[in-house]
C-alpha cells in the first residue's frame, strides 16, 4: 500500500486521516498534516442539503420529448449573450462549461442536451425549445451533446464523395 500523499510505501499501520477535507491513507511521517481520523469500516451515506424535487407527471416528461430545437437557435444564443455584455468567456464561466461549447452552440455544430438548454434558458432568459409538430420539420434535442464529427461521420463522408464522383 502507498502513501496518498507522498507516494512512499506504507510498511507499518497505516494512518487514516482527513487532510484538507479529503480522506486519506497515509504513512506515519505524514499522518502530522491529517487534522482528524476516520475509520475505513464505516460507510457513510451523504446526504444533500437540497430538497427533493418533486416527481414530475408522466405527461411532463413526454411532453420533454416532443421539443425541438428552435431554427437558428445559435444566433439567438449568441444575440442575448451580447445584449447581456457578456462575453463568451463570461458566459463559458457562467453556466459552467467550456468556451468551447458556447462557440460549438453559437455555430450550431451540436445539438445541447437538456441539462444545457436549461443552463442556457436559466442564465439568457431565452427559450430555444419550441414543441414540435414533427421529428423531420427540425432538430431534436438530443440527450447527451453530439459533439464533433467522429471518424464514422467522416468515412460516411468519403463514401458519399466516392458515389458522387463515380456518377459523373
Amino acid at each position: 500500500m502507498r502513501c496518498e500523499v507522498c507516494g512512499a510505501e506504507i510498511k507499518e499501520q497505516p494512518y487514516y486521516k482527513i487532510i484538507e477535507g479529503g480522506r486519506m491513507t497515509v504513512c506515519g511521517r505524514c499522518a502530522k498534516y491529517g487534522s482528524s481520523d476516520w475509520d475505513p469500516s464505516v460507510t457513510q451515506v451523504r446526504q444533500s442539503n437540497r430538497p427533493a424535487s418533486p416527481r414530475r407527471p408522466r405527461s411532463e416528461f413526454e411532453a420533454a420529448e416532443t421539443q425541438e430545437l428552435v431554427e437558428n437557435y445559435g444566433e439567438k444564443i449568441r444575440k442575448a449573450r451580447q445584449a447581456k455584455k457578456l462575453t463568451v468567456e463570461d458566459f463559458a464561466r457562467m453556466i459552467s462549461e467550456k468556451e468551447s461549447v458556447v462557440k460549438n452552440l453559437e455555430r450550431e455544430e451540436f445539438n445541447p442536451d437538456s441539462k444545457l438548454v436549461r443552463k442556457i434558458r436559466n442564465a439568457l432568459s431565452i427559450e430555444i425549445l419550441e414543441r414540435g409538430e414533427t421529428a423531420s420539420a427540425s432538430v431534436q434535442v438530443a440527450s447527451k451533446p453530439a459533439g464533433g464529427r467522429t471518424f464514422g461521420d467522416l468515412m460516411k463522408l468519403t463514401q458519399k464523395s466516392d458515389e458522387e464522383d463515380e456518377e459523373e
